[in-house]
Formats: structure tokens, sequence, C-alpha cells
């Protein structure tokens, strides 16, 4: 019961982004909700090409049917994304979805 209202909510208001995991190597669309993670403080710098690079992070939260295990990335809207962290969210002994962290991606 609580999986599918989450699927519903992920339907009506997520995002489309394609996530590349070990089950779907050449990639699933799903719906999911992406949002740039709240930090106390100035966003981490990370070295890049062009010099140094705010990064900052996501958290995701996505279908119970995709799972973020192993090597796992996400693209939206041209932007590729690294995992950092994934767990997996039960409510009543049901997996209902996923929850990450997710980072910009270097090429």
């Amino acid at each position: 019961m609580m999986r599918e209202n989450i699927d519903r909510e992920l339907e009506r208001y997520g995002r489309a982004v394609t996530v590349y995991t070990p089950q779907y190597p050449e990639g699933a669309v799903e719906k999911v909700m992406l949002q740039p993670e709240r930090t106390r403080g100035t966003a981490r710098a990370v070295p890049s090409p062009l010099g140094w690079k705010k990064q900052g992070r996501f958290i995701y939260l996505g279908p119970a049917h995709v799972p973020l295990e192993g090597k796992c990335g996400l693209e939206a809207e041209g932007v590729r994304y690294s995992l950092r962290n994934a767990r997996p969210v039960y409510a009543g002994g049901e997996l209902t979805h996923w929850w990450a962290v997710l980072e910009e991606a270097w090429e």
C-alpha cells in the first residue's frame, strides 16, 4: 500500500531521469525526486580542468524497483551524477523506495 502511494507521488511530482545500474546498464528512464542537499556553510570546492568548481550534493528519492546497488549513475537534463551513498527504505516490512546522496560526476 505504502509503495503504491510513493510510486504515485513520484509519477506525479518527480522528474524524468536516466538511471544507470548493474540491472539497467543501458539506462532506465524513471521519475524520481532530485533536490540539492541543504548544507551548512559553503559548498565543497573540487579541482576541475578549468580551475576550482563548487560541487554540491543532491538527495535522490526513487522507485523501489530500481535498486541503487553497486556502481550506479544518473543523468538529468544533460548533467551526470555519481552515487555517493544509497539505502533502501522500508515501511511495515515493505521496500517502498530508495534514498541516496549523489554528486555531479566528472567526465
